[in-house]
């Protein structure tokens, strides 16, 4: 009856130790102090055409971000206030890529996330954006078109692994784009500290000494 009360209380302990080790939070990125310019550096993610190691042509990215992933500013975010009128989404500071509301759009992340979400204003209905997102180091992680319905809506994003930087570019809507009211789950991962590791450690022995007694 000892071992199995020891058991259960080193199995408990060691998974809140691991639980404690990843945490996630949902980060709203504030535009409100945002303002025109060839870059933004705003409260959750900060904003460019590009990232460094790419080329802009017109509305198209190319080339492999270099990594460590980091913006390269050039071009010009143009920054206004916008009621998007849409179901679930908030009035705020909106981002528009110049020239023509048609060039691209980089986001680096304050935080790794495994989810994104925005508003986004389309006048075409069917038109589309080329989206990738990247890890920390510039590799892709996904590359997704996404095709747009006529007017603002919420579009969401997830479900293939962490992501740092994402990019939007390749808009085909002859009027361009309005991004705002962006959020996205932040998944911060740490290493136990040494008195953690050390709990964790007579965690480990104290259930080896259960099974042991249990077999006996």
């Amino acid at each position: 009856m000892f071992s199995k009360v020891v058991s259960k209380i080193s199995i408990l302990f060691c998974a809140s130790i691991f639980a404690a080790a990843s945490q996630a939070a949902v980060i709203d990125i504030d535009l409100s102090g945002a303002a025109t310019g060839t870059s933004i550096v705003a409260p959750g993610a900060s904003f460019a055409t590009s990232f460094a190691g790419q080329s802009v042509s017109g509305n198209v990215l190319s080339g492999n971000p270099t990594g460590p992933l980091s913006l390269a500013p050039s071009g010009s975010l143009t920054v206004n206030y916008w009621n998007p009128s849409c179901v679930g989404c908030n009035s705020g500071n909106s981002i528009l890529p110049q020239p023509g509301n048609l060039a691209p759009l980089s986001v680096l992340l304050d935080s790794a996330a495994d989810s994104f979400e925005l508003v986004m204003g389309s006048s075409v209905n069917g038109s589309s954006v080329q989206v990738d997102f990247f890890d920390s180091m510039g590799a892709i992680v996904n590359s997704i078109t996404q095709v747009y319905s006529y007017g603002y809506n919420k579009y969401s994003f997830g479900g293939f692994g962490l992501f740092s930087g994402i990019s939007f570019h390749s808009n085909n809507d002859p009027s361009g784009v309005r991004y705002m009211d962006m959020s996205y789950n932040a998944v911060a991962s740490s290493v136990p500290e040494s008195g953690s590791l050390a709990l964790l450690s007579l965690g480990l022995v104290g259930l080896a000494i259960a099974r042991r007694r249990a077999k006996s």
